[in-house]
């Protein structure tokens, strides 16, 4: 499955410089488009985290979409209202909760390692984050440079990871 984490840069001193109800009508609307957004091209929200949420695609084969989605997140973050920073990966998950109670949870490996990924960077400075798996996934539909072999806490060894923008957006460069 496509796996999206989207965390809000800066969330504590935003919030400390913020009045609470300008703070929660900025999330909010942050929230809204980037979950009208993720529908649109497929995707669906799993949790939302205050200052972010985890997205995904139940299809393996939506690579379009989730670059659509990209492409669409990317002219959310250049408004930087809230600055925010997106990981994406491609990987097989596995999907727990109580249906019952209409709860579906993601679960595993690699819904650990995308969180780690947004983590990466945050430390690195960059707003967009891609797997190799998921820049393996997209083939030429998204701009990409490889900024190297990173270590994730609680993951074993060194893998590759890439800064991603989109080829139509003007003036974009990747870096």
């Amino acid at each position: 499955r496509w796996l999206l984490v989207a965390d809000i840069e800066n969330f504590t001193p935003l919030s400390r410089s913020m009045v609470s109800d300008k703070l929660a009508t900025l999330i909010g609307g942050w929230v809204s488009a980037c979950k009208e957004i993720i529908e649109e091209h497929q995707g669906m929200i799993n949790k939302y985290l205050g200052d972010g949420f985890l997205a995904y695609w139940r299809e393996e084969k939506a690579a379009e979409g989730v670059a659509s989605t990209l492409a669409a997140l990317k002219q959310v973050q250049a408004k930087k209202a809230p600055r925010f920073r997106i990981a994406l990966h491609f990987g097989l998950v596995a999907v727990g909760g109580m249906e019952s109670m209409g709860e579906e949870s993601l679960i595993g490996r690699e819904v650990n390692f995308v969180f780690r990924m947004e983590k990466l960077a945050g430390s690195l400075g960059v707003d967009c984050l891609t797997s190799a798996a998921a820049n393996d996934g997209f083939g030429s539909l998204i701009a990409s440079n490889q900024i190297g072999a990173h270590e994730l806490k609680g993951v074993e060894g060194k893998h590759e990871f890439f800064s991603c923008c989109m080829k139509e957006t003007p003036g974009s460069a990747c870096g």
